[in-house]
């Protein structure tokens, strides 16, 4: 455990530096690196690794830390560091089992989490030991440490006669008496001085230690304790009666035929002779609900579509889920339209943008759910899993603020007289719809000028005391847009 108590510590410090008083930016993606490197090697070092494909999730992990040094947006801001923590944890769980089931998962990342409180006394015995063994390791080289010793009986010595030698040299020429006087001042005004630095110092030396003996006492939780030694039983197969699925089921599809034939003849066909604004509002009221629909729509088919053995035959259940499948795929169509005509008429936000995200995952994840249905063979788990993390990445990377912000100003731009534009949701944005917003600078409306050169000032400001542990490219690119 030397290696796991060294290595915990520097991680502790790194986190000191990279994170203590300051903002996030590319320390999130340096502290990530070094946290996989090193929890991989230990695990690696410890022949703890039954399950190498799982490494592969340190790819999303690195590319979601890596956001916080390419974009600055304030939801993933905060979202990121849950996903981040959720990220590593399975990764770990998924690396130390050859096989694993959902229940198992989701036990061993809650007792990951808990766990080494259990282990709270070792790691701190461990500490003590490295200490102890790392001093008497220096006692065996006699003339090492009787040089040592030497040189500090020097320096204490050298001391007092250097502080003597100075003051006769000040004595005798007054220029180097200025200079000597201006160094020291230089010296005793530096911040280690003074008691705030004090302070921050204490608590810095607290937190490294708190951080230090809970990485020691997780990395205990994984290599001593039987961690990754779990008996994985098999969950308890369940679903529902065939009968009364299949009744379900029937139920179900009669209400969405119904549903859905409203839906082509007055949303699609726009029979009704509602105003545009109006039939906005019409849109508005539901693709909340409908998502909510769809998502129950796909537990549905996975509790009816259950089965204990592999079955070719077409089946009155296997065609009700599968007119059911369709009818999720229109209710979110209906959902995404319902979405792009409120969006048109009262323009683009954050959540609308994100909504489309949702329906579209949702949709992606009815291709395996109909292969699922026909019994593909397919761990559906592990798709899911999959195409969720591919996409939550791609959302992070597609600089959402930036496409907000210019689909408002160009809806604004082509048609000012139709439409207004919310100068105050905008500045909301931050740095990364700097850009778009500049363009904004040379419109007619005084008001929006001048909240357009307040917001740049604002970023201009902002940017301006960055240092490298919070650097970020977007902050960068507006420093020296201008």
């Amino acid at each position: 455990m030397k290696l796991a108590v060294i290595g915990s510590f520097l991680i502790a410090i790194l986190h000191s530096i990279l994170f203590y008083g300051q903002k996030l930016g590319i320390s999130v993606f340096l502290f990530c690196l070094t946290f996989c490197f090193f929890i991989i090697y230990v695990l690696e070092k410890n022949n703890k690794i039954k399950n190498k494909k799982a490494l592969i999730l340190a790819i999303p992990i690195l590319l979601i830390s890596a956001t916080y040094f390419i974009f600055n947006n304030s939801f993933f801001y905060v979202a990121n560091i849950f996903v981040l923590m959720l990220l590593t944890a399975i990764m770990i769980v998924l690396a130390v089992f050859n096989k694993t089931t959902l229940r198992l998962i989701s036990n061993r990342i809650v007792y990951l989490i808990l766990g080494p409180i259990e282990f709270l006394e070792e790691a701190v015995g461990s500490i003590i030991e490295t200490i102890v063994s790392f001093f008497k390791k220096k006692e065996v080289s006699k003339e090492k440490n009787e040089k040592a010793r030497k040189i500090i009986i020097g320096i204490l010595i050298a001391i007092p006669i250097l502080i003597v030698v100075l003051s006769l040299l000040s004595s005798a020429d007054s220029v180097f008496s200025n200079e000597l006087g201006e160094v020291i001042q230089t010296i005793f005004d530096l911040d280690i001085f003074k008691s705030t630095t004090y302070t921050n110092l204490f608590f810095r030396v607290i937190i490294i230690l708190l951080i230090s003996v809970y990485l020691i006492a997780l990395l205990y939780n994984i290599l001593e304790d039987n961690f990754g030694e779990k008996e994985c039983t098999e969950a308890k197969k369940w679903s529902i009666d065939k009968t009364i699925g299949n009744t379900i089921l029937t139920i179900l599809n009669v209400v969405y035929l119904i549903f859905c034939y409203i839906q082509i003849s007055v949303l699609f066909m726009k029979t009704g002779n509602m105003q545009s604004y109006e039939y906005a509002e019409y849109a508005r009221q539901g693709f909340f609900q409908l998502m909510a629909v769809s998502v129950i729509n796909l537990i549905i088919i996975l509790l009816t579509s259950k089965r204990n053995e592999v079955n070719k035959k077409i089946t009155y259940t296997k065609i009700m889920n599968l007119c059911l499948s369709g009818f999720t795929i229109v209710i979110l169509i209906s959902s995404f339209y319902r979405m792009f005509l409120y969006e048109q008429e009262y323009g683009y936000t954050f959540l609308r943008l994100m909504v489309y995200f949702a329906l579209a995952t949702e949709l992606i994840l009815i291709i395996p759910t109909i292969m699922y249905i026909l019994d593909v063979k397919i761990n559906l788990p592990k798709t899911y899993f999959v195409i969720i993390v591919l996409m939550y990445v791609f959302i992070n990377y597609i600089n959402i603020n930036s496409l907000i912000a210019k689909k408002n100003i160009d809806r604004y731009l082509n048609n000012s007289s139709k439409y207004e534009i919310d100068i105050d949701y905008l500045q909301t944005l931050g740095v990364d719809a700097y850009q778009e917003i500049e363009r904004l600078k040379s419109v007619k409306n005084t008001k929006i000028r001048d909240e357009v050169e307040w917001y740049l000032k604002r970023i201009e400001n902002e940017v301006s005391d960055m240092n490298w542990q919070s650097f970020n490219i977007n902050k960068l690119r507006a420093k020296f847009y201008n």
